[in-house]
């Protein structure tokens, strides 16, 4: 709002400039070489000053653009000392200078350039801070980007160590809320027709919702994030906006699929997914060590219950 304000602030005294060099120019002189050279320079100076404003009004470098308006005051308050300071001199050196009838055009002439010159000026300070805030903000994200990077790193060595399939779904369910801040996250085993969700984070859905919803994403390649927002099944509570799957591993017997809701309040930004991404790459290796030739689970010997799931997806059947 303050940038619309000092915008139409200094459009408008633009317009009044221009105005006021016409009249000035005007009743001055009468002859068109007159005019060209006295009012055309100014004119357009003025114009400039209008142009500035609107272009602050409507433009989108809202976060520095307050830096315009002071240059304009300062430019003009600075050329207003300059003309004093001329026609005092000029009072002092000639006895004849008629320094009342021309102190207005002097005054207005040279607030008219100071004004010109605190656009010019502010208008590069004000984009060359917008340009460094950008700058600083991209290096916070490559610095948190390069941070959460070794956290990936620390997991993928954890999931290396990992010695049963229930120590992989931990330690993904750990680094998928440290790494997106979701908490909500499902750790689900495919063999065939059945699912068994091994792990999860997610309160108040039922086990075979999140098995039919681990489902949306057995033909998405492996490691790879897929955001599901149509369809939802009318079991998820209605903040959630959208549903994520990520295929972990595959292999002659089972899948391994990674669900997460996401309610708004997440970002799952494009280095958020590449995150994830290298995480659940950790994940499918450390699963392919720990299956072995011939095993048809990982799982086998748990106390995990086991979901019948329909083939196809939920959107297939809706």
């Amino acid at each position: 709002m303050q940038r619309q304000v000092q915008g139409a602030v200094i459009a408008v005294s633009g317009l009044l400039l221009t105005g006021i060099q016409i009249v000035h120019a005007t009743s001055r002189t009468r002859t068109t070489v007159g005019l060209l050279i006295d009012a055309a320079p100014f004119v357009l100076m003025a114009l400039a000053i209008s142009f500035t404003g609107y272009w602050m009004l409507r433009g989108d470098d809202g976060e520095h653009t307050t830096v315009v308006g002071a240059w304009v005051v300062g430019g003009a308050v600075g050329f207003a000392a300059i003309a004093a300071l001329l026609l005092t001199s000029m009072n002092v050196a000639l006895d004849t200078f008629p320094v009342f009838e021309s102190a207005p055009a002097i005054a207005i002439d040279l607030i008219t350039v100071g004004a010109l010159a605190g656009v010019l000026v502010g208008v590069y300070d004000a984009r060359s801070r917008t340009r460094l805030t950008e700058l600083e903000r991209q290096r916070d994200r490559i610095e948190g980007f390069a941070n959460r990077a070794a956290d990936v790193n620390n997991y993928g060595r954890a999931l290396n160590q990992s010695a049963t399939m229930e120590e992989v779904s931990a330690l993904c369910i750990e680094a998928v809320a440290t790494l997106a801040d979701i908490s909500d996250t499902a750790f689900v085993e495919h063999r065939g027709d059945l699912a068994t969700v091994v792990d999860s984070t997610i309160v108040g859905v039922p086990d075979e919702t999140v098995a039919q919803l681990s489902a949306r994403g057995e033909d998405a390649d492996l490691a790879t994030v897929v955001s599901h927002t149509d369809r939802l099944p009318d079991t998820l509570d209605e903040s959630v906006e959208s549903v994520l799957t990520i295929r972990v591993t595959q292999t002659e017997h089972s899948a391994i699929t990674i669900v997460a809701l996401t309610r708004g309040t997440e970002t799952i930004t494009e280095e958020t997914q590449a995150l994830l991404e290298m995480l659940v790459s950790h994940a499918g290796t450390a699963l392919n060590n720990i299956y072995t030739p011939g095993s048809q689970t990982a799982s086998a010997d748990d106390d995990h219950v086991d979901i019948e799931v329909e083939s196809g997806t939920d959107e297939d059947r809706n």
